[in-house]
């Protein structure tokens, strides 16, 4: 039977919330009556994280648990479960669910209209911020953003390139992330200058969002992402990502 969708979890020390968010997904693809697969990959957590991934697949085979070994990033996490998928479509989505998984809705009406990768943002008029992140936060992406557009020419025009909320046709997913070289919370802005770059359209859909007070993202890991935008930057002119054909 042909995967209709594949849906990425990357995980680390989730153990207090990998539960609901993995019975929320499956609820929400059979409510849609898709044919999927929940492909949730855990980072080398020191937590119940994995033993309750793998205790929740024995009573569901649409759940398919991965394990990096050890922690290696979430960038690295969700090129892990998307090299594994086999979906006619892929969406990666946080443990935390700040973009409700019932907006997939939402960017599916964009692949079905043409476009090859459609992504969740916080930043559009139309999109409706539930709980706001801090002031300083929304400062530190604002600036963000503005070092993306400067640095990365094929992010001009994107507000939002950090949601953790992606949809991809399956063709152009297993384009794009073999490509990826990122490990860290920079993967998200190189691989949609992968995707720009290899020629795929991308929308950029509003959608429901809400802070979470458990985000993972420190204030450290801002400047680190900074030094993540000039390896793109290196790397694009290496021909790092340009794909390799058989001579």
């Amino acid at each position: 039977m042909a995967i209709e969708i594949s849906v990425i979890i990357p995980a680390y020390n989730e153990e207090s919330s990998i539960q609901n968010c993995i019975s929320t997904v499956l609820h929400a693809m059979e409510v849609r009556k898709l044919d999927s697969e929940v492909i949730v990959v855990d980072d080398g957590s020191r937590d119940r994280t994995l033993e309750i991934i793998r205790s929740m697949a024995q009573t569901d085979n649409r759940l398919k648990p991965l394990t990096n070994g050890q922690n290696r990033g979430k960038g690295y996490t969700v090129k892990h479960g998307v090299l594994e998928s086999s979906g006619d479509l892929v969406l990666f989505t946080d443990v935390d669910l700040s973009t409700p998984i019932d907006e997939v809705d939402t960017l599916r009406k964009a692949i079905d209209s043409g476009y090859d990768i459609a992504f969740g943002s916080r930043a559009l008029a139309q999109s409706q911020l539930k709980i706001q992140q801090p002031w300083y936060r929304v400062l530190l992406g604002r600036l963000a953003n503005k070092a993306i557009q400067l640095l990365v020419p094929a992010l001009r025009g994107i507000k939002d390139t950090q949601c953790g909320f992606k949809l991809f046709t399956g063709s152009a997913a297993r384009m794009i992330f073999p490509l990826q070289q990122n490990e860290r919370w920079g993967f998200d802005f190189e691989i949609l200058h992968i995707a720009r770059k290899l020629g795929f359209t991308v929308a950029e859909i509003p959608v429901e969002w809400s802070h979470s007070g458990d985000s993972r993202i420190k204030m450290s890991d801002y400047p680190k992402t900074l030094i993540e935008l000039f390896k793109v930057r290196l790397n694009e002119s290496r021909g790092v990502y340009t794909p390799k054909t058989d001579k």
